[in-house]
Order: structure tokens, then C-alpha cells, then sequence
């Protein structure tokens, strides 16, 4: 095997985090070079790694223009011939939506890169801090991972960063693929790779990412919520809707001026499988929301659809709403 070398970028979080005075965690606190030193590394013979502190902060705290940094620094390193994987080390929180927002910024065709992190501290009993670690090193140092996009490893499993969201606020095995599943999976040394993702081509990135809100759709819910993003300025709105993609009626009139106002609006379904679909006509269901002109998102979270869109409004994109539109219809969905 060629000797491969693997980049660690540290972002902070659990998995960076060191006791505080009080008892409590404090995030971020420890250095990368600090935690690498405590991860059982494949043979220096084999895999070469090198780390560097990007960030070190609670994921909580990271901004859209870290999300920029981020994306940046990991296009030069994925375009430096000697460089076969990057591992991104990030606090859970928020995970799911950097590796999202990397998959759909980056090419990444010559190198791979995984996202990890940790339930635990590295301080406390059980921790799964350094085994998520080495198990992302292994595998971004896996010539098959090349050119699969973003991925995640935790506990030994891979997903896909399209599909993988965190299922528990505090359990080891906390992150999970509904409806897609684990690509592969982790044992030692060994990667094994069940399936492969289905990726969408890389988004163009401007260089600021403008507002875009999400509404929560529940039940009699106001549509004013819909009012004061109008009013506070945001250019794009994802509705998280009820079950098949729907809102409260009183919600179309509203969703409608925001349109009309320039906002660019999406609908996703709240529920954790199955997409949004037009299955009835009522006030305030997907059909007749798509009729005043808001855009189907029919698999992506509303988390991770915010950030698509954001990407989207940096920069102007091809054929407009109509090209938005088209990219987020997953290539087997079409007809």
C-alpha cells in the first residue's frame, strides 16, 4: 500500500473538550495536536497525518462564515495532489450540517473526506473520542472513499453526509441514516463498503452566505411567523412542514407575499422518512403551495436544505428558481 496522507482540520466540540472549574465541560478546549497524541494511528509507513486547528468552539457557536473558512480551506487541500483525505473533527450539535454544507461545496473527486466527533468527552469514562478519530483517519485514508463527497464515521459506522442526521442527545451510537442507512462500516484496520451515495454536482459558493430562516410548521401555528421573516430581511424561507409537506391554511396568503417579495421559499417535511409529496388539495397543502410558486425539496432535512439554499443564493445560479428547483429533485426521483 502507498503511504497516504491524511490532514486533520479541528473545529472544536465535545471531542475537543477539556473539564472547567465548575465541573462542566468546556468545549473546544483542547488542542489537536493533544488529542491526536492520545489516537492509536494507523503505521506511520502506511498513513501519514499532519493536524490544524481551523476552529475551536461548541458547534452551536459556528457561523455561516466559518462554514465558508471551512469549505475553502478544505477545496486547497483537496487539490494538493499529496493529500488523499481530510478528517474534519466537529462538536455533534451541529455535525450534520457541516458535512451537508462540505458535500454540496465540494468536488472532491481526487480525495475523501469524513466528519467526525463525539458523545464524550475525551476526559470522561467511555469516551469515543479517539476511536471515532482513528476509525476517520482509516477511512479517509481509504482510496475508495475518493470521490464518494462528505461522509461521517461515528461508532464505526459511514454515512453518507446527505443523508445522516443525530438521533440522540447523548448516546455513544447517536447518529443514524433514516430511510438510507450506513454506507459501511468500520472493523480495525478493515473498511468495508456496503453502498455508495448518490451525489448531486457541487454548488457554487459566493463569498457570504445570506439569511435564510426555517418556520416550523405545527399544528394552528401563526402565520406571522412567516410576517416577520419578510420583515427581518431573510432571502430565502424553508418550511419544515406537516407529514407529506403541508401548513395551516391561514400560512398560504403569507407564504404567497413572500414570494412576491423576492424570497425564495422550500418545503420539506418534518418527518424524520419519507419526502413531501403532492397527495391532497387544501389549503395549505404542497399543492397548493407549489402553486403560488414555493419549491419541493423531496429528501433533505430542513437544516440541511437551508444551507443548500444559502449556497444557492451566494451566487447567481443558473436558470433561477427553475435550476433550484431541478437540483434538489435526487437524480432517481426524476422521471
Amino acid at each position: 500500500m502507498t503511504k497516504r496522507r491524511v490532514i486533520v482540520l479541528t473545529t472544536g466540540g465535545t471531542i475537543a473538550s477539556m473539564p472547567g472549574g465548575s465541573g462542566l465541560n468546556i468545549s473546544g478546549a483542547m488542542s489537536g495536536e493533544s488529542l491526536l497524541e492520545r489516537v492509536a494511528l494507523p503505521p506511520p509507513s502506511l498513513v501519514e497525518v499532519e493536524v490544524e486547528s481551523v476552529l475551536q468552539k461548541p458547534s452551536n457557536a459556528i457561523s455561516l462564515d466559518d462554514l465558508v473558512t471551512l469549505s475553502r480551506r478544505c477545496e486547497t487541500l483537496a487539490k494538493d495532489p499529496a493529500i488523499k483525505g481530510i478528517v474534519v473533527t466537529h462538536g455533534t450539535d451541529t455535525l450534520e450540517e457541516t458535512a451537508h454544507f462540505l458535500d454540496v461545496t465540494l468536488a472532491l473527486n481526487d480525495c475523501a473526506l469524513v466528519v467526525t466527533g463525539s458523545q464524550r468527552a475525551p476526559h470522561e469514562e467511555g469516551t469515543d473520542a479517539f476511536r471515532n478519530l482513528a476509525d476517520a483517519i482509516i477511512v479517509a485514508a481509504d482510496g475508495r472513499l475518493t470521490g464518494l463527497g462528505a461522509t461521517v464515521v461515528f461508532i464505526e459506522c459511514i454515512y453518507a453526509a446527505r443523508q445522516v442526521r443525530k438521533l440522540n442527545t447523548y448516546r455513544l451510537n447517536g447518529f443514524g441514516a433514516p430511510g438510507g442507512g450506513q454506507l459501511g462500516y468500520v472493523d480495525g484496520p478493515r473498511v468495508h463498503l456496503a453502498q455508495l451515495p448518490l451525489r448531486m454536482p457541487p454548488l457554487p459558493l459566493g463569498e457570504r452566505l445570506p439569511r435564510v430562516d426555517i418556520l416550523p410548521a405545527y399544528l394552528d401555528a401563526s402565520p406571522a411567523l412567516v410576517e416577520a421573516s419578510i420583515a427581518g430581511g431573510a432571502r430565502g424561507l424553508v418550511i419544515d412542514g406537516l407529514g407529506r409537506g403541508h401548513v395551516p391554511p391561514g400560512w398560504l396568503e403569507s407564504v404567497e407575499h413572500a414570494i412576491e417579495a423576492g424570497i425564495t421559499v422550500l418545503v420539506v417535511s418534518s418527518c424524520q422518512q419519507g419526502p413531501v409529496n403532492f397527495s391532497y388539495e387544501f389549503p395549505g397543502s404542497l399543492a397548493s403551495l407549489v402553486s403560488v410558486g414555493a419549491i419541493v425539496v423531496p429528501d433533505q432535512s430542513a437544516r440541511k436544505a437551508r444551507l443548500s439554499l444559502a449556497v444557492m443564493l451566494s451566487t447567481p445560479f443558473p436558470d433561477g428558481k427553475v435550476g433550484m428547483a431541478s437540483w434538489f429533485q435526487h437524480p432517481l426521483s426524476r422521471p
